[in-house]
């Protein structure tokens, strides 16, 4: 190291002779004598160094005349004091002698500047070492933690030095990792100990835990102070034992050991945590009565101890009379206020802050956020200078308590964009959002992702994921999350034992609880719920009976109403109508509504008439509009023919105690025998039973509650079914009732104001929209005339598949079916084709295939709007968003062709063309031509795009989603291949291609296509109808404007009409042709598949969308043999759906094809389609 380069000093005889010192004294020290005197210098030097003023050190050492070994270590140490590591080695490379101080101020410069290796190795460089030498080597290394380094010095260490400096650095060392047991061992071998070894031993344990074992040593103290006796009470306050605290605290006092602000502090937080107001007023007073200023520490315990108990008045008492107030004190009162919704008067003292930390501003956006004030909450977020992750998950988790869950998650997603790293407590929040929106693949992506980033899971994080894949209806991998949780916490354990009971495995609930009982855990009252649910759920009376009454002796969990209730309703299901009864009369308080209407249903379910009264009287006592008893009642009187005059009895009676009449106007209104169905929430109804997969849902409700089942949807009366005699009552024997539409907002966004066909309500409108498509566009002479493009389209279909086998290339089906129905639907409707040769290209093709998809997706949507006119106005998901900017799509698309086929009429009537000859013009011609309603000269283009748009979509996605149907179940099933193509060479042979003429003769292929219409409909629902007037079906009453969906997907696989209804066998059909019959594609009279519905909104494309099924499959299965890709077997094929108005399958069906035909009958080979 280069030496320092130190100016030449005065010589003595300038400063004798006068020379004045320019250098004061420091304040309150005399100043120096004239002439030389160097020990008043060094002690000058010294406290130059002690107050940093490092310059005036330097220039007095400069002008010394004379320096010894004393001056150097004082400006050493100046340095090493100051931070200045660099100066302070010169200084002690440049000095003449070294002695032990100096050699340790430099040790300490190491040790300061971090660097405990460099200071290992000097201190073994040391000519000579001292106490201080050691110990400050050892509490250096200790530090660091590099304890074994420490330990080999300490026993170094001469005996004689090593009590107690050396041991009370090692020990602290210890401590301060952790290592309470060698910290004990060394403590244990001390000889001699001060009391700063006891007292470091006690708060070292109190620290990490060890709250007995500190006790014992406190206890074993001979000399305690009030640095010990403050530690032992903070430990019991940590660990939550703070009446122990509060005891120790008062034995100081009586041992008469002088108390100090620490102290008084710690006990005022033990008051706080353990609500003891009586006692915090106690120490508030001792502080006043004792002279104690409220300084900072002592002024923010008092808020916080006055904001825990809610005397917010006597918080901002202490909060003026603080002399001194930090940041901390304006935040203790400010979130004070924000816990007991004070937030006006938070926002107060918010505006008056001077300076703001996160802590501020993260409170009052949670105070803005918990008043529902989302907007300001937001606002004030936005202020913020720094945003740390507390703060962002503040945000997100105000979203949630607001039920706002799409926007916890879009904040979340910010919160990663703008590079803040989240935390636990937010992941855990975004996995609640997500399963609340039931978005099963975005919390896997979730999952996988923090897994990626290698996250360390908590209890919370792993109680979220559990909870998460459980509301998904993922049992399995909420089992998997659990079971990988090393030491699940009780909440994690009781998330599990809740997602067992709602999915009906209620034996592996128990055995989970056993499991956590061994394994010394101890329920509370949310485990319990949990399993006396699932008892009630699965019959388990005397489990569910001894569960119950171990609550309080066993376990010390007091029962609380919902675990009554949970009792009424396992006796009541168990027919055990006395004793349930019995359990309500032994509730502290018997008024709870959820027991009685538990017995209302038990009673309702076992038809005991008896106790129903009873447990209805209850009810109406509460609230005498209250909808459930009206309703049971009624259908209990009216089945035990009763008269209507005894109901009422039992009503009046009832509203004796609330003096408020029954109007019989009331009482006929909540007397509608509605169908039976599942229980309902208020405002939502039945909408938050629905998955994502709504058919399956209503076909659960089907199998459980009958044939007819009633729904409430939020503000909106539905049934659906999913039985072919209902179905025939519905769109048959009262179409005139049921033949209209709602008008949802997809149908208003995405038909042209309902202006269509398909989704037009009943009326004027769409009875000439139908007449327009059956008289001008779909008759059967028109569909002739196109005959010849569709042989061209499958002749073009059979040569691109032809040459995908040349090739040697696997075809994806999906691509070449959904280009054949598109081409045949276009050429019809556009005069063009999208695909294949002279095509006009794809790239239109495409842009229109995907806003079809788009379209279907958002049809098939169950859209909250439509239910709860509310949700409509918040629009959290953006759905309304969404199916505008599909409308402006679809407007744009259809507008241009009307403007290509407008400019191209135009254009013949210049060159005096013909354009009148309707059978040469293809559909949009034909629209053109037609006159408008009142009078008008041609249709409006608003209907002319409905119309298109009906064409177009319906044609193209239902065709290509059946044929690819189709094809997958064949090729999963090479029996039935191998029996569709004897028939076709049956009736058609090898030596020319199938023509349209033969698909009526071609009776097992149309066996197939049933089938697969049973299996995969083209949607799960047919497009919902809605009631016009009051009805009744099967008994029940069906109210005006209900809502009917019909389960084409449950219809099907109805185990009530079909066997074997998971296997593909279209055998099953073949009865339908005795006689030597045709099999009809659409429905029979069984009403058994309905692919294209019956009645007034039967499909008037129907007979189309057959032909071009039939065709593409019988030339597919003519000229080629199907197989899966190369490494799959038949069975290996996927069947997985995706929901939406259609049903495709969730993969693209890829198969490789054999041609089975001589080569020349695929005509011009290699040509695409």
């Amino acid at each position: 190291m280069a030496a320092l380069r130190l100016p030449r000093a005065p010589t003595t005889a300038a400063l004798a002779a006068g020379v004045p010192h320019r250098f004061p004294a420091p304040e309150g020290e005399p100043p120096p004598p004239r002439g030389p005197n160097r020990a008043h210098l060094n002690a000058l030097l010294t406290s130059y160094g002690r107050r940093g003023r490092l310059r005036d050190a330097q220039l007095l050492f400069d002008q010394m005349p004379s320096r010894d070994v004393i001056s150097w270590t004082a400006l050493l140490t100046a340095y090493a004091d100051g931070g200045d590591f660099a100066s302070a080695r010169l200084v002690f490379d440049d000095m003449p002698r070294r002695n032990a101080p100096s050699w340790n101020a430099l040790l300490s410069v190491y040790l300061r500047a971090a660097r405990p290796r460099a200071a290992h190795a000097l201190f073994y460089k040391m000519p000579a070492k001292n106490a201080v030498s050691y110990g400050a080597i050892i509490s250096g290394l200790a530090k660091a933690e590099m304890l074994r380094l420490a330990e080999l010095v300490y026993e170094e260490m001469p005996w004689q030095w090593r009590d107690p400096v050396g041991s009370n650095a090692l020990m602290a060392g210890y401590l301060r990792v952790g290592e309470l047991a060698m910290a004990l061992r060394v403590f244990e071998g001390m000889t001699v100990r001060d009391v700063i070894s006891w007292s470091a031993m006690v708060d070292g344990l109190c620290k990490h835990g060890s709250v007995s074992e500190a006790r014992r040593v406190f206890d074993a103290m001979p000399e305690r102070n009030v640095v010990s006796w403050t530690s032992m009470i903070r430990g019991y306050v940590k660990r939550g034992m703070c009446r122990d605290g509060l005891l120790l605290f008062l034995n100081m006092r009586r041992e008469g050991v002088q108390v100090n602000t620490t102290t008084l502090s710690v006990a005022l937080d033990a008051c706080a945590a353990a609500s003891l107001a009586r006692e915090g007023i106690q120490i508030h007073n001792l502080i006043i009565s004792m002279g104690f200023e409220l300084d900072i520490f002592l002024g923010d315990s008092i808020i916080i101890m006055y904001s825990r108990f809610g005397w917010m008045v006597d918080a901002k008492r202490a909060f003026d009379c603080m002399q001194q107030k930090d940041i901390v004190s304006w935040n203790s009162l400010i979130t004070g206020y924000v816990q007991h919704d004070m937030v006006e008067e938070a926002h107060v003292l918010f505006k008056l802050m001077h300076q703001k930390d996160a802590v501020s501003w993260t409170s009052m956006v949670v105070g803005f956020a918990n008043r529902g004030w989302m907007r300001e909450s937001v606002e004030l977020f936005e202020q913020m200078p720094v945003k740390d992750e507390v703060a962002w998950t503040a945000i997100i988790s105000s979203f949630i308590t607001n039920g706002d869950y799409l926007s916890a998650v879009r904040w979340f997603c910010r919160m990663s964009q703008e590079g803040c790293k989240p935390n636990t407590i937010a992941f855990s929040c975004l996995l609640s959002a997500l399963a609340s929106l039931a978005m099963l693949n975005q919390g896997r992506q979730a999952h996988a992702y923090s897994i990626n980033m290698g996250w360390v899971f908590d209890s919370a994080v792993h109680t979220s994921l559990v909870s998460m894949y459980a509301k998904c209806g993922r049992l399995a991998e909420a089992h998997h999350v659990f079971s990988s949780i090393s030491n699940p916490s009780l909440i994690a354990i009781n998330s599990m034992i809740t997602a067992f009971v709602q999915h009906g495995f209620v034996e592996d609930a128990l055995k989970l609880f056993t499991k956590m009982q061994n394994a010394g855990y101890k329920p509370n009252h949310v485990t319990f719920l949990g399993i006396l649910t699932g008892c009630a759920r699965a019959g388990f009376v005397q489990q569910g009976y001894n569960y119950f009454e171990s609550m309080r002796p066993v376990y010390g969990v007091e029962p609380n109403p919902e675990h009554y209730t949970c009792m009424v309703d396992l006796l009541g299901r168990a027919g055990l109508l006395a004793e349930a009864l019995e359990m309500i009369n032994s509730m502290p308080q018997n008024d709870h509504s959820d027991a009685w209407a538990a017995l209302l249903s038990a009673s309702s379910l076992h038809s005991n008439l008896a106790f129903a009264k009873i447990a209805a009287q209850k009810l109406l006592e509460k609230d005498p509009y209250d909808a459930t008893a009206y309703t049971v009642l009624s259908r209990m009187f009216s089945s035990a023919g009763m008269e209507d005059e005894e109901m009422l009895k039992v009503v009046q009676l009832s509203n004796l105690a609330s003096k408020r009449p029954v109007s019989w106007k009331k009482l006929n209104c909540m007397r509608r025998r509605l169908p039976p169905g599942p229980p309902r929430w208020p405002i939502f109804g039945n909408l938050l039973q629905l998955s994502p997969l709504p058919h399956k849902d209503f076909a659960r409700f089907c199998t459980k509650y009958g044939p007819l089942v009633y729904l409430r949807l939020g503000t909106i009366d539905a049934i659906t079914t999913d039985d072919p005699e209902v179905i025939r009552e519905i769109l048959i024997r009262q179409d005139e009732v049921f033949a209209s539409r709602p008008r949802t907002l997809a149908a208003v966004h995405l038909a042209y104001g309902c202006g269509d066909v398909a989704l037009a309500p009943l009326g004027p409108n769409w009875k000439r929209m139908r007449r327009v498509c059956m008289e001008h566009l779909l008759t059967t002479k028109r569909l002739e005339s196109f005959a010849a493009h569709r042989a061209l389209e499958a002749e073009h279909l059979c040569q691109f598949v032809w040459a995908k086998a040349q090739s040697g290339k696997p075809v994806n089906l999906r691509e070449v079916l959904g280009a054949f129905s598109m081409n045949n639907v276009t050429r019809m409707l556009l005069g063009k084709q999208y695909f294949g040769l002279q095509s006009a290209g794809p790239g239109e093709a495409m842009e229109f295939m995907h806003i079809t998809h788009e379209l279907f997706w958002l049809l098939g949507l169950i859209y909250l709007g439509d239910y709860l006119p509310a949700w409509r106005w918040l629009d959290p998901y953006g759905c309304e968003k969404k199916m505008r900017e599909v409308e402006k799509k679809v407007d744009d698309f259809h507008q241009k062709i009307i403007d290509e086929h407008r400019k191209a009429r135009e254009a013949k009537k210049s060159a005096s063309l013909d354009d009148d000859n309707k059978e040469d013009m293809d559909f949009v011609d034909v629209l053109l031509s037609l006159p408008g309603e009142n009078g008008k000269e041609h249709m409006d283009d608003v209907e002319i795009k409905a119309l298109m748009q009906d064409m177009i979509a319906a044609a193209t996605d239902t065709s290509s989603v059946t044929n690819e149907w189709v094809m997958a179940e064949v090729i999963k099933n090479p029996r039935v291949l191998r029996k569709i193509q004897e028939e076709l060479d049956g009736v058609v042979g090898r030596g020319r291609m199938v023509a349209e003429s033969d698909l009526g003769q071609l009776t097992y292929l149309r066996c197939v296509v049933r089938e697969s219409f049973r299996m995969h409909p083209a949607g799960p629902f047919l497009i919902p109808h809605e009631s016009l007037k009051p009805t009744t079906i099967m008994g029940y009453d069906i109210p005006a404007q209900t809502r009917i969906f019909i389960n084409t997907h449950a219809l099907g696989r109805n185990t009530r009409i079909w066997d074997d209804v998971d296997e593909f066998r279209p055998e099953r059909h073949l009865p339908a042709a005795a006689a030597g019959g045709r099999v009809e594609i659409s429905h029979l009279p069984d009403f058994k598949i309905l692919p294209f519905s019956a009645g007034k909104r039967k499909c008037p494309g129907a007979p189309l969308g057959v032909i071009l099924v039939l065709m593409a499959l019988a030339r597919l299965f003519h000229c080629f043999d199907w197989s899966p890709p190369d490494g799959l077997r038949p069975d290996d094929i996927d069947t997985q759906e995706v929901y939406g108005m259609t049903m495709p399958k969730a993969k693209p069906l890829v198969a490789v094809a054999t041609p089975r035909l001589p080569p020349q009958m695929y005509g011009r080979h290699g040509k695409q389609v």
